[in-house]
């Protein structure tokens, strides 16, 4: 077992479980996610006379990666177990270890949800491509897709103690501005043109939020377990926040599409479809002329998560070859922030 010193591992897992005999019989690292490590655990052990085999996930904080040092995962543990009481689809979280000697950072465990993570292609040009090849199935996962999101957007957060999330108000859209242009900055890019430029035209077309919520900050095909047609758990809770719900909208009507002609959001639902079921199931009216500021926001933030990994990999802050890949993405997210804003000047030039 070299990714952890087993002993210790085994110590430390007989305790907190109240096992005997504990041996760990699988370690697994998930290598599809890019920021907090996760593992899965095979454990077998003796708890009050009777054998136990137990397969649990661990989700730690990394020395680096695609948001940097700004990884705290005892927030998402918090938000997970809140979530817990709830109709939302979440992993069931069992406890919370701040002690970094253990396996190197803090961590949280929790339950293994046995089913299929469907994760879209970076870009498929294919109209002919299915990520959920079976019509019903992509109907059924439609509906549980748009359903969590509901919920999530309308849980009472308050009630949950989700207050330590830092409560924004109807400024919720500048927070979020100057949070991705304060990552930006750290990162070393601050002083881009473009950067300059998008922070200040964000800032001048602030929108006013109607509504705070729990917000996922990356819900997509990718971010989910599924097994026989149904969502059985939401992932990857990294950048949740309270803020304004349209910006998980417009995040789902961004590049988390199938390709043209269907462009189904998130690989499952025609876009009209998506926000009319949203609608209903939310109660919440969508503004589609905020939107238009949540897009931008959104190309934003894309620089700022390119740029942060570039930043990492510069400073060789980044040892995984995957952050060093990624982090050439800036580039791309360049332009895409750049033809955004072009709309943009083009409108209001009447052209």
């Amino acid at each position: 077992m070299s990714l952890f010193d087993e002993s210790r591992v085994v110590a430390y897992m007989s305790e907190r479980l109240g096992a005997e005999a504990l041996s760990i019989t699988s370690v697994w690292k998930n290598l599809e996610g890019w920021s907090m490590e996760t593992y899965s655990l095979g454990l077998s052990y003796r708890k009050d006379g009777r054998p136990v085999e137990q397969d649990i996930i661990i989700r730690k904080e990394p020395a680096t990666g695609l948001m940097d040092d700004n990884y705290d995962v005892s927030v998402e543990f918090r938000v997970l177990s809140a979530l817990n009481k709830t109709e939302v689809a979440v992993p069931k979280t069992y406890w919370y270890e701040p002690d970094p000697e253990i396996l190197g950072g803090p961590f949280y465990a929790m339950e293994k949800v046995e089913g299929e993570i469907p994760f879209p292609p970076p870009a498929s040009f294919d109209p002919d491509f299915r990520l959920i090849p079976d019509d019903q199935e992509r109907q059924s996962l439609g509906a549980d897709f748009v359903r969590n999101l509901a919920l999530i957007h309308t849980v009472d957060w308050h009630a949950l103690g989700l207050d330590f999330l830092g409560v924004p108000g109807t400024g919720a859209a500048l927070m979020e501005v100057e949070y991705w242009e304060d990552r930006i900055a750290r990162a070393g890019f601050g002083r881009k043109p473009m950067v300059v430029y998008a922070a200040d035209w964000l800032k001048d077309n602030l929108v006013v939020s109607d509504r705070i919520s729990l917000v996922h900050g990356d819900y997509r095909s990718g971010n989910y377990i599924k097994r026989d047609g149904r969502i059985l758990a939401i992932l990857d809770w990294e950048l949740v926040h309270l803020g304004d719900p349209l910006s998980d909208i417009a995040y789902n009507l961004g590049p988390w599409r199938s390709a043209p002609p269907n462009s189904w959001v998130s690989h499952l639902l025609p876009e009209e479809e998506f926000l009319e079921r949203y609608e209903e199931a939310s109660g919440i009216k969508i503004d589609r002329h905020k939107l238009e500021f949540f897009h931008t926001l959104d190309k934003f933030k894309a620089v700022g998560i390119g740029c942060t990994a570039a930043g990492a990999w510069k400073n060789k802050q980044g040892l995984d070859l995957r952050i060093g890949v990624f982090s050439m993405t800036h580039y791309i997210s360049n332009f895409g922030l750049l033809s955004e804003l072009y709309k943009h000047h083009s409108a209001s030039k009447g052209g």
